[in-house]
């Protein structure tokens, strides 16, 4: 054994020191975005301050105030303290504001004279800000041919963006996946032995992915990770995805303080217990009070606000009980030395005005990083919900807690969260195709998170456009906002609670339903969208959808979005189709191995499970990434089984695709794989169906899970996956013996064909380093 550790050892630094100086092709590709303006406005003083005549100034001496106003900037109204019974008053006050200078941006300085009533406008100047030059100037303001107000201007340009852009991976997940093959690379040669990977390169990259599905989707997972761990599978796999149900159960597990330092196994009947009662014992006064409270302080702090943060708390009081506190990030430290694999989540984003299946954006979640690999733009993820123009952070916000991420993951539940409570018993997205048949717009009104409250307005008294400008004004020293925008607040929360008490308010309106948060890329200049696939983009893959698929399915992907909108809508990614493959078909991370778990609901136990599938393999083609053809003629051959495979005979480059299902064929005669039953006790728990059953007891509704249910999916997803241990083993031993043979990866361009590509980086070194890549790859396989 210590013979084999040291040649394990030595096999490590040898392929360290040579992925240590790799080149990462995709950093040939530039995400091009145009630079913010900086400007700093200092008013300074005041001199000879009237409010127009002698006879006003003699009853009540002005108590001035500036109020600056620049309509095309975020946060653009700002205003100075007043000062009492002052002509001559001395702010010195500094404001920042962030600007596009390709528009045309007018400042529009009021002088105001405070009042115990109201304040009274003594004048207003505007001054286009386009004549101002890089550096530092002044200007005095005259009001009413008397009035003079001096002002100093600082214009610069920040070229170092908050905002990450790029085709590439982060550098915390390169570094995290250079110290996971290491401890891959062990795992396998340990299991596998000889049939384990010999070097480095020839680790292949696994990824674990579970569909939605509600507490279906969560329990089934549990099932799944507990076979998973015990039989040291996952020890292999790189990232590990979820959507919807299954991202709540990773986001509970990573979270926890003792994964994985205890096994699923071990942590089960926490879980188990946690959902045993219904997810509405929660909402009693106390907590509903905690709650709201919560969710208005979140409001009063200028984050926009929906259903979906009461839904969080919900989710979060249920799974994450004692730590509500938990943020992604903290997450970061089980990836520490790439101990475990990397946990990734997603929803998707949408337009109010086109349906989710037409349109839809993924937005990818992992502790380090947030972002939108169709713009190449990503921040940091403690900074999402913070405020950005232009990839500058214009006001920072504390990080979102966890809980309210996993009620935007989840958020299916809260767009159909009427029938949810009144006890419609049908599956999501049934319903949601349901409303499509009737009509486009009873789609748009039922899937679309249209979220915009009734007056338009966020919770500061914004509009969703740029054009207008936004009333979140600065104040100092106290200064308090209106009466009226107080009273706007109460009746709004009022309208809410009374919605979560009676169930026929809040729920039945548009308002409050899907996930909103402060949009990370406004400003921005998306004309174009980048292509998941950089280096396939202009190779001719065919892209026709298969037939089956409804016409306007992902019709809208490549479109862009304005980025003039000031909130972004989140919603539950099991809309547009339940599974995470776009989160782990990017080939900046090289999957070649998928394990997915298929928990979404079916009209009956005997219907063929590749619906999602299908639709994964059909956004493969359109965004021209390798992926098996899902032949379901299999269906009709093999019957229906516990785990389907799928590799493409063509191409050895191709991904295999695992697919399990939930489904309980073998489970009903065998406690463990190759243990039979015996007892009436043991037929009797095994003896269920899924979605056959009447009682639609395993409804993706149903949020209370008895002891004997949740048993009974664990167990048998536990079983499905635990009776296919050593398909997978054999399975990655071919796709080792592939990369062997192959030589891993193919090669990503011909040095001759690199003019082809689009949006190459103007960095002559870059280029000139991929060009050197291109031709070390090539010699070294020949």
């Amino acid at each position: 054994m210590d013979k084999f550790a040291s040649l394990v050892d030595d096999v490590v630094a040898v392929d360290k020191m040579k992925n240590e100086t790799a080149f990462d092709p995709f950093q040939i590709f530039e995400v091009q975005n145009r630079p913010c303006a900086i400007l700093k406005i200092k008013v300074t003083e005041g001199r000879n301050i009237t409010k127009g005549s002698w006879t006003k100034d003699l009853i009540d001496t002005p108590d001035p105030y500036i109020v600056l106003d620049i309509p095309t900037t975020p946060s653009g109204r700002k205003r100075t303290q007043h000062l009492d019974n002052t002509i001559n008053p001395v702010w010195n006050e500094t404001f920042t504001f962030y600007m596009d200078m390709m528009k045309k941006n007018i400042l529009e300085i009021t002088l105001m004279d405070a009042n115990y009533t109201t304040d009274e406008t003594i004048a207003v100047e505007k001054y286009d800000l386009g004549y101002l030059s890089l550096g530092e100037s002044e200007h005095t303001f005259q009001f009413n041919t008397i009035s003079e107000v001096d002002v100093e201007f600082h214009l610069s340009v920040d070229n170092s963006p908050a905002l990450r852009y790029s085709l590439a991976l982060s550098n915390e997940e390169k570094e995290f996946r250079r110290n996971r093959k290491e401890q891959v690379f062990k795992s396998m040669r340990q299991m596998l032995g000889d049939d384990g990977p010999k070097v480095l390169d020839e680790v292949p990259t696994i990824g674990i992915l579970g569909s939605g599905g509600g507490f279906r989707a969560m329990t089934g997972f549990c099932g799944a990770f507990t076979a998973l761990v015990d039989s040291g599978i996952l020890d292999l796999a790189t990232y590990v995805a979820g959507l919807s149900g299954s991202a709540w159960y990773i986001s509970q597990m990573y979270s926890h303080p003792d994964w994985p330092n205890k096994t699923p196994g071990d942590l089960r009947d926490e879980l188990k217990n946690n959902i045993d009662s219904s997810l509405f014992w929660i909402l009693k006064p106390q907590s509903l009070y905690r709650y709201i409270s919560n969710i208005m302080e979140k409001r009063r702090m200028g984050h926009p606000v929906s259903f979906t943060d009461f839904f969080g708390h919900l989710v979060g009081e249920t799974l994450l009980k004692g730590r509500l506190g938990s943020k992604l990030t903290d997450q970061q430290e089980k990836l520490v030395d790439g101990l475990c694999p990397m946990p990734l989540y997603c929803c998707v984003h949408v337009k109010k005005e086109i349906s989710a299946m037409a349109f839809a954006e993924w937005v990818e979640f992992s502790p380090y990083e947030i972002g939108m690999a169709k713009y190449g733009t990503f921040l940091k993820t403690e900074l999402f919900g913070s405020k950005f123009f232009m990839g500058q952070l214009v006001k920072q916000h504390d990080e979102q807690p966890l809980h309210f991420l996993m009620g935007i993951w989840g958020s299916a539940f809260t767009i159909l969260f009427k029938r949810l409570v009144t006890g419609v018993s049908k599956d999501p997205m049934q319903l949601v195709m349901e409303e499509k048949a009737k009509s486009d717009q009873a789609l748009l009104e039922e899937a679309i998170a249209a979220a915009t409250p009734t007056d338009t307005t966020d919770g500061k008294g914004e509009s969703d456009s740029e054009s207008e400008s936004e009333s979140d004004t600065e104040v100092q020293n106290g200064d308090s906002e209106k009466p009226a925008k107080e009273y706007k607040k109460k009746g709004f929360w009022q309208n809410m609670l009374q919605g979560i008490v009676s169930s026929n308010n809040i729920f039945g309106t548009r308002e409050g339903r899907a996930g909103l948060v402060h949009n990370f890329m406004r400003g921005l200049l998306l004309n174009v969208a980048y292509p998941i696939s950089p280096f396939t983009d202009n190779l001719g893959i065919d892209t026709t959808p298969p037939p089956e698929s409804p016409k306007e399915t992902f019709q809208s992907i490549f479109d862009g979005f304005s980025t003039s909108h000031k909130k972004m809508y989140m919603v539950d990614g099991g809309l547009t189709y339940n599974s995470p493959y776009p989160l782990l078909l990017r080939p900046q991370r090289g999957v070649e191995l998928y394990l997915s778990f298929e928990f979404s609901g079916r009209p009956s136990d005997s219907t063929p499970p590749f619906k999602d599938l299908k639709l994964a393999e059909k956004w493969a083609q359109l965004n021209k990434v390798p992926f098996p053809p899902i032949d379901i003629s299999v269906f009709d051959r093999e019957g229906m089984k516990e785990c389907y495979v799928f590799r493409d005979p063509e191409d050895p480059h191709c991904p295999v695709v695992m697919h399990f299902v939930i489904v309980n064929v073998e489970f009903r005669k065998f406690k463990k794989p190759g243990v039979t039953r015996e007892t009436k006790e043991e037929f009797d728990f095994a003896n269920f169906d899924i979605f056959d059953d009447p009682k639609n007891p395993y409804s993706t509704y149903n949020f209370t899970y008895t002891h004997q249910m949740f048993d009974r999916i664990s167990k048998l997803i536990e079983f499905n996956t635990l009776l296919n241990v050593d398909l997978i083993k054999r399975t990655i031993i071919e796709v080792i013996q592939r990369k062997r043979q192959w030589g891993g990866a193919t090669l990503p361009i011909k040095v001759e064909t690199i003019h082809q590509l689009r949006h190459l980086s103007q960095n002559k070194k870059k280029l000139d380093d991929f060009v050197d890549f291109l031709k070390e790859w090539s010699a070294g396989r020949h």
